[in-house]
């Protein structure tokens, strides 16, 4: 029973995967002062429509890294 405790975090941390977001496109939309960020992550496509165009480019990677800004599937805009 001890050795099962012991291997249940460890198989945990082999399965954990890391993902790097890949910045595809930024455009910016000056009338309505939307900016769209495209992203591929492992193949999939997302985006994430920044209102008001408050994030810097590295402060959002930093966000999506840590996983705590939530991303659209598929692109709103194409690049």
């Amino acid at each position: 029973m001890k050795i099962l405790t012991l291997l249940i975090p460890f198989f945990s941390l082999i399965h954990a995967k890391a993902y790097e977001p890949n910045l595809v496109c930024i455009k910016k939309n000056n009338a309505q002062n939307i900016c769209y960020y495209n992203f591929e992550i492992d193949g999939d496509k997302y985006h994430f429509m920044d209102i008001g165009c408050k994030y810097s480019k590295e402060k959002l990677m930093k966000k999506i890294g840590k996983g705590t800004i939530a991303l659209a599937k598929d692109w709103k805009i194409p690049c």
